[in-house]
């Protein structure tokens, strides 16, 4: 979420009656100052700030060194020195209370005053959406660090040696193809094998919290939710964005990493017992390691991607970057369309970009125009597995009654999240073209901008939001 200085009357400004510079901001409850975003993509530096309710934003210089030295004990003048000494740029009391009143206490960061405002939270399109937390923060932070060891770097050579290994003799010895088929007609084997697929998933989003904690930061709880309109899990990580750029990678490569490593229990476990679903199941692994990497939607490609080039919010390019080059459009220097991003990352994200909003467009189009076939075999499926789970209960068949009831939920809930997608997207778009439409009728009215002589940056100072850093890990199916 981008945060920009509105266009003020500065007649009107300087027409007001001064207030007393002897008032004392301060920060709101919970605010953590974490210093500078390490690896930045940006051309001037960022700074982390944490709230209390675990969202993390991404700051500016200048709102930032208001942050630190606001205590509640310096006045507005003092704070204004302060900033102007330590930032080499002139600011005055009133551009300090512009910035506390009108960009931090919006945020929940600062107040002048007694009351807080209620903070923003980040809310992308592309986000998990009807979520619910499965393991609460505190055991994922206990289990988090007994596995923190696995991400020693001699234990991981240890295991990528133990698993490339392990598939030259999978995928050649013809055990992977021979325990599949046993599989596919065995309905016990087959419910083992969905169990195991869910543990390995489970498993996944504990790569991610012990790779936080190895890097210092506090990993969150784990969850369930849906992700466009897939059922999956995930694993708030949002305190990873502290860690320097090698520790935010690691936090991204954990849940991969763990996948390798439960993948090398299977083998090991197979070799010891014969058990075809363990095979099966290490073989599903690699699948999921393969889906999770393409940086196209919030899985774990997205936030390597994200990390390598420095920039937390890819998707919040992607409107600025088409502005940019499509032709016959301006590009604004300042303001939330401007993209100041350095050469090298502005063209990472250009390409992804350019890559991505087809390949989302034309899928989106795809599905629109199948939707009804879509429905139909949906339809024509969920009949067939409510008739097969209602035979098998009566027959008494535990495992064919589990995997028809698990095979009928896979069926509807997409329907569902494709329902809650919708909802949210006219959630989001019926306000926006109100604001777009209020914004056209007031436009002649606007006139100059708070420059220096305010006390107020000449640039406008901008604030982001990062979207909740969570990892996604869709589930079997």
């Amino acid at each position: 979420m981008a945060l920009d200085v509105p266009s003020v009357n500065i007649a009107d400004r300087l027409a007001a009656p001064e207030r007393s510079e002897r008032e004392r901001p301060r920060l709101a409850e919970g605010v953590e100052l974490l210093g500078e975003y390490q690896g930045s993509g940006y051309q001037d530096a960022r700074y982390l700030v944490s709230r209390s309710d675990q969202q993390t934003l991404l700051l500016p210089a200048i709102p930032y060194l208001v942050l630190r030295h606001v205590d509640g004990h310096r006045d507005l003048r003092q704070v204004a020195e302060l900033v102007s000494a330590e930032s080499g740029m002139r600011l005055g009391a009133d551009g300090v209370r512009f910035l506390v009143e009108e960009k931090l206490a919006p945020l929940g960061l600062a107040m002048l005053g007694d009351t807080a405002s209620a903070p923003p939270k980040a809310n992308p399109l592309l986000a998990l959406h009807v979520r619910h937390w499965v393991i609460p923060a505190k055991v994922v932070r206990v289990i988090g660090r007994t596995l923190a060891p696995l991400h020693m770097p001699a234990v991981v050579v240890a295991f990528l040696a133990a698993l490339v290994t392990l598939d030259c003799w999978m995928f050649t010895s013809g055990h992977a193809d021979a325990a599949i088929r046993q599989t596919l007609v065995d309905p016990a084997f087959l419910l083992a094998m969905t169990g195991l697929a869910l543990a390995s998933v489970f498993f996944h989003e504990f790569g991610h919290a012990s790779a936080c904690h190895y890097g210092g930061a506090r990993p969150g709880a784990i969850g369930a939710g849906l992700y466009l309109f897939f059922p999956c899990f995930y694993t708030n990580v949002t305190d990873a964005y502290r860690l320097n750029r090698a520790g935010r990678l690691r936090t991204d490569l954990g849940g991969v990493y763990f996948n390798a490593v439960f993948i090398v229990v299977l083998g090991v476990a197979y070799l010891a017992t014969g058990y075809p679903p363990l095979l099966v199941a290490a073989v599903l692994g690699h699948a999921e390691i393969i889906q999770q990497l393409p940086p196209l939607v919030r899985m774990d490609g997205y936030y390597i991607l994200a990390d390598l080039v420095g920039v937390p919010n890819l998707f919040g390019h992607v409107r600025p970057i088409l502005r940019s080059i499509l032709p016959g459009r301006r590009r604004p220097r300042s303001g939330r369309h401007a993209i100041d991003l350095r050469p090298g990352a502005r063209r990472v994200v250009t390409a992804w970009v350019l890559v991505v909003v087809p390949l989302l467009f034309g899928g989106l189009v795809l599905m629109v125009v199948q939707l009804p076939s879509y429905a139909a075999t949906a339809w024509n499926g969920a009949l067939r597995y409510a008739d097969m789970a209602a035979q098998a209960f009566l027959h008494r068949e535990i495992a064919e009654t589990v995997l028809a009831v698990f095979s009928l939920a896979l069926l509807v809930v997409p329907w569902v999240g494709m329902g809650a997608l919708l909802v949210q997207s006219l959630w989001r778009a019926i306000p926006a073209l109100a604001r777009r439409t209020r914004r056209r009728r007031s436009a002649p009215g606007r006139s100059g901008v708070v420059g220096s002589q305010a006390g107020v940056p000449a640039e406008p100072a901008r604030a982001g939001v990062p979207a909740e850093r969570s990892r996604h890990a869709r589930s079997p199916g």
